[in-house]
């Protein structure tokens, strides 16, 4: 009796120490990796495409002189133009982003495929009628512009705005009938400005640090071309003129892709 009475009291004192002596550490925690910021400093360049739309073709307004042409020989003045046109190009430019704000600016040139038409019908002759006209076309549009905005993470969304240049091309037309029949000598005079302005606003989203795409709007205004055709008999010396005024003014939107080196 007294041996199991000290066994159960060694029991007792040696079971809280073996107790103690047990350590369970807790787990450690996962570590967690931080997604990168994303930075908008630095170049890009790229390429853009969309549609220029809304152009109106000028009005042509003929004079007729002394000799066989009288008002009443003019009729039916018509204009054509592009209700929308391709546009595409290349681009190159620089962002630099404070905090959420960014600032930058960006070059570009462009193909466009538009062109208006203006015409005028002439009775040269009893039953015969004469087709006169202007054709305005601009060949290539650029801009250099300069770029505010905001940032939140991948999106930045901006205004942007600066000069537009243009080359264009004034192409003027007469009937071979009128022409080789009478003999009329035309003379051209014209004046474009194709320089103006561009302003706009776009959105660009970053697929990878190094890769965003982009969707923009811009309005371009090239000012405006005048251009004075005299068209001279050369066997009676008569004469009458066509003077035509169009305003180089269109609308573009296109969507856009930079590779951004950062």
């Amino acid at each position: 009796m007294n041996r199991f009475a000290l066994l159960l009291a060694s029991t007792a004192f040696v079971t809280p120490a073996l107790a103690a002596d047990v350590v369970y550490e807790e787990p450690a925690a996962p570590v967690v990796a931080l997604a990168p910021a994303y930075s908008w400093t630095g170049f890009y360049v790229g390429g853009q495409a969309g549609v220029a739309f809304n152009r109106d073709a000028g009005d042509v307004r003929y004079n007729p002189g002394t000799g066989t042409f009288t008002t009443t020989q003019f009729s039916g003045n018509s204009r054509d133009s592009n209700d929308a046109a391709f546009i595409g190009g290349v681009h190159i430019g620089y962002d630099y982003q404070i905090n959420n704000f960014l600032v930058g600016a960006v070059a570009d040139i462009n193909y466009i495929d538009a062109k208006s038409n203006s015409t005028y019908n002439i009775t040269s002759a009893p039953g015969v009628v004469d087709t006169f006209g202007l054709s305005n076309d601009i060949n290539f549009v650029g801009t250099v512009r300069a770029k505010l905005g905001v940032t939140a993470d991948r999106f930045a969304v901006y205004a942007t705005g600066g000069l537009a240049y243009a080359d264009t091309e004034t192409k003027y037309f007469a009937p071979g009938t009128l022409r080789a029949t009478n003999g009329f000598i035309p003379t051209v005079n014209s004046n474009s400005d194709d320089v103006g302005y561009a302003v706009g606003a776009g959105v660009d989203y970053l697929v990878t640090p190094n890769f965003s795409l982009g969707l923009e709007y811009l309005y371009t205004d090239l000012g405006k071309t005048d251009t004075k055709i005299t068209y001279t008999n050369g066997v009676t010396q008569t004469s009458f003129n066509a003077d035509s005024s169009s305003n180089l003014d269109f609308h573009t939107v296109w969507a856009k892709a930079s590779f951004r080196f950062n």
